[in-house]
């Protein structure tokens, strides 16, 4: 990559990588929270829930945060959910309320049946991941991926690019960051995988980042691999940068 293209990109993270983007992003959600449950719970559901406008999703989990009153963790506990079992109403787009209720079953059986009321959803994916291997960052895909199988919205396998999932780590995991939140040591920083959207791939293949023509993980992980020559040890700091400048020649 070009001198010129890393000192940009290094600028553009700088630029867009502060508490000002937290408003508007669906991260905005489990800052409400400080409890690592509620914020695990807080970001499990935003990432869910981000796809489309941005306005519109962000009204969504307005309203789950008046669900939650104050805890996901408890409403996850008491099972305040219930109420949208069978539920076919719309909640946003593509899901009804009964996927919500799913979701939280999902959450519900991670915390109090695995879990046993005991341990954060990091703690449990530690005890319940399959032997170690080199790539722990798939690994752990994988397994978050198992432990909600059943919910709509959740991607089967990791042929494509899961990006909503790659930013709920990226949120979890990144450390030093006033947007990431970096309570999470399951994945080292620098074993993290760029979330893909179409801003991100439209400008990495501007940047030269990658030449493929499908955003699915196997281009995610080549376009991650390629900003460790900009952020060595932090590749998805990119994201900012990338996502950012995406957005504002859209």
């Amino acid at each position: 990559m070009h001198k010129d293209n890393i000192l940009l990109l290094r600028d553009l993270a700088n630029k867009y990588e502060t508490k000002d983007f937290i408003a508007q992003d669906p991260i905005s959600f489990p800052h409400r929270y400080k409890k690592k449950t509620d914020i695990e719970i807080a970001g499990f559901v935003a990432q869910w829930l981000a796809y489309g406008k941005r306005e519109l999703f962000l009204k969504i989990l307005d309203f789950i945060g008046q669900e939650f009153d104050g805890s996901p963790y408890d409403y996850i506990g008491n099972r305040g959910y219930e109420k949208f079992k069978n539920d076919k109403n719309c909640l946003y787009r593509f899901y009804k309320n009964e996927d919500f209720y799913y979701l939280c079953n999902s959450l519900h059986n991670t915390y109090f049946n695995i879990g046993k009321g005991e341990l954060s959803m990091e703690d449990i994916l530690t005890k319940t991941l399959p032997q170690a291997t080199d790539n722990e960052f798939e690994t752990v895909l994988k397994q978050i991926i198992a432990m909600f199988a059943n919910v709509n919205g959740i991607p089967k396998d990791t042929k494509s690019a899961c990006k909503r999932l790659c930013m709920f780590l990226r949120w979890l995991v990144r450390k030093n960051s006033v947007v990431d939140f970096g309570i999470w040591n399951i994945i080292e920083v620098k074993n993290l995988v760029i979330p893909l959207d179409t801003h991100v791939f439209r400008q990495s293949r501007l940047f030269g980042l990658t030449h493929r023509n499908q955003a699915d993980f196997k281009t995610a992980i080549e376009i991650t691999n390629n900003l460790k020559k900009v952020f060595k040890n932090d590749p998805t700091k990119a994201d900012f940068a990338l996502f950012g400048l995406g957005v504002d020649t859209h």
